[in-house]
């Protein structure tokens, strides 16, 4: 079968899928436009940058050129904030993964830019605990509703978006949480992943180095995954962000199969029952639709902080007393960096 063929077959499939599974679901639990949790409440401003306010709606905070019709009856472009907590639940956990990302749905392109944990940043609205700043994974640890400190929408990807918004002027439109339970289901469902590691991968075991994966290709379930995303012995911050997004390119081939796509329905109910977020089934509905347009080669993109932005230098940490080692930025470049992202220029 031809290639074009194939695309339009997978296109078929997955719109069938999605349809069938989000009006089951959609219309008996939810209505189709409200989200699964409470929607984003950010401030209306962020220091030095103006941008228009969309708590409650798909319009994007920035316009993409009009000169292209977006697909799958959705907004020019969304920007999404992903978090991967390291717990088994949302009371409590750092977000020990961080993922800006950017759909674009007149380009049919996903661009997704990860952020350090180790990130040293001022965290707003909490200085009556004592709270003033702290690494960007602690920003979603202090807003988690079981530390009662935030009681704003979204709890830790709230605090986590207001602490991006008021550093870098990153307007956060959907928020999505996964913690290591979702996750290692999530890897599961799909039946596991296929990856290729460039090097090496330790573990640490009794405080010493000891070899978890050779490099080459390996076949991982979700327990697998999960350890291969949260090491970084030998690597630091930067090497497991590339681990991190090594898993995020298996997991978006295999979403993007066969197999993948006859998943669908189970994944959508993981997503609704094990993973916090403020996407409504319409949303969910315009992403299927979105990825069988997609090719994971070539239309998502992978991208970090550029290095010599920034420094790895001890910090004190105002909040817990101590000099803790963190990664200090250039804000300035890191805020011109993120507004071209959300405007669609980079990368």
């Amino acid at each position: 079968m031809k290639k074009n063929n194939l695309k339009a077959l997978k296109i078929v499939i997955l719109s069938l899928a999605g349809f069938t599974v989000l009006m089951g679901v959609g219309y008996l639990m939810f209505s189709w436009n409200k989200p699964l949790n409470p929607a984003l409440e950010l401030p209306t401003e962020s220091p030095e940058i103006v941008l228009e306010t969309q708590t409650n709606s798909l319009e994007p905070s920035i316009t993409p050129s009009p000169t292209i019709e977006p697909v799958c009856g959705a907004p020019p472009a969304l920007n999404i904030l992903i978090s991967g907590v390291a717990s088994s639940n949302y009371l409590y956990g750092l977000a020990d993964a961080v993922r800006v990302v950017r759909i674009d749905f007149q380009t049919q392109q996903v661009i997704v830019v990860a952020l350090p944990r180790d990130l040293w940043v001022t965290i707003p609205g909490l200085e009556p605990r004592g709270i003033t700043a702290g690494k960007l994974n602690q920003a979603y640890f202090y807003g988690a509703e079981g530390m009662g400190y935030y009681s704003g929408a979204g709890y830790g990807s709230g605090l986590l978006a207001e602490t991006l918004l008021a550093n870098y002027g990153f307007r956060s439109e959907r928020y999505v949480s996964v913690n290591l339970n979702s996750f290692r289901k999530i890897i599961d469902t799909l039946g596991g992943i296929d990856i290729y590691l460039a090097g090496d991968v330790y573990k640490k075991v009794n405080e010493e180095p000891k070899l978890f994966l050779k490099a080459g290709s390996h076949h991982l379930n979700g327990k697998e995954a999960e350890m291969l995303a949260r090491h970084r012995i030998n690597i630091g911050d930067l090497g497991r962000i590339n681990n991190q997004t090594v898993i995020l390119k298996g997991v978006a081939a295999k979403f993007l199969s066969p197999s993948g796509i006859a998943a669908i329905p189970a994944l959508v109910d993981q997503l609704i029952s094990n993973v916090e977020t403020d996407l409504s089934p319409a949303d969910i509905s315009q992403l299927v639709c979105l990825a069988g347009m997609l090719d994971y080669k070539e239309d998502l993109v992978f991208q970090t902080l550029p290095e010599d932005m920034m420094v790895q230098q001890m910090v004190f940490d105002p909040t817990r007393g101590v000099n803790t080692s963190a990664l200090v930025g250039d804000e300035t470049r890191i805020k011109a960096l993120l507004s071209d992202f959300q405007a669609g220029i980079w990368p």
